[in-house]
């Protein structure tokens, strides 16, 4: 079955009640649409915000950028990103992203193999960032 999705629709994974707060849509992945080679959802970070460097031990990982600017963190580099680019981060690579604009950044995330966004659920669910939540699950978000 094909899919259609606007930006804001899908299911929303937050973490609300921690001391950065941050969300995510996931739109495709295996439990919502049934997708068998990857997952794919959406992503807002304050002025200010962040993703924490981490790494992903199994998945490839796309980065969209459709609004805000801000720098990702490639293995210990430094990159400036804006509106209409694109970062593939291969597994094991150690990455993050900071938002040093004035207005949210809107991305788009995809992974291959799917699985990550087990992750997702997990760290909302733990209220665990990046960092803290790869030491208690592994990547399928088992433990």
């Amino acid at each position: 079955m094909a899919y259609v999705k606007k930006w804001g629709e899908g299911e929303r994974v937050g973490m609300d009640d921690v001391a950065e707060p941050r969300g995510w849509r996931i739109q495709v992945d295996p439990k919502n649409t049934g997708a068998a080679h990857l997952s794919m959802g959406t992503q807002e970070i304050p002025p200010g915000g962040r993703i924490p460097v981490h790494l992903h031990e199994v998945e490839e990982e796309i980065l969209f950028f459709h609004e805000g600017e801000g720098e990702v963190e490639i293995d210990g580099a430094l990159l400036e990103v804006g509106p209409g680019m694109s970062v593939f981060l291969p597994s094991g690579i150690p990455h993050g992203v900071h938002n040093s604009g004035k207005v949210p950044i809107k991305m788009l995330w995809i992974f291959s193999p799917p699985g990550y966004e087990k992750v997702f659920r997990e760290m909302a669910r733990r209220k665990m960032d990046h960092g803290e939540i790869e030491k208690n699950i592994d990547d399928k978000g088992n433990k």
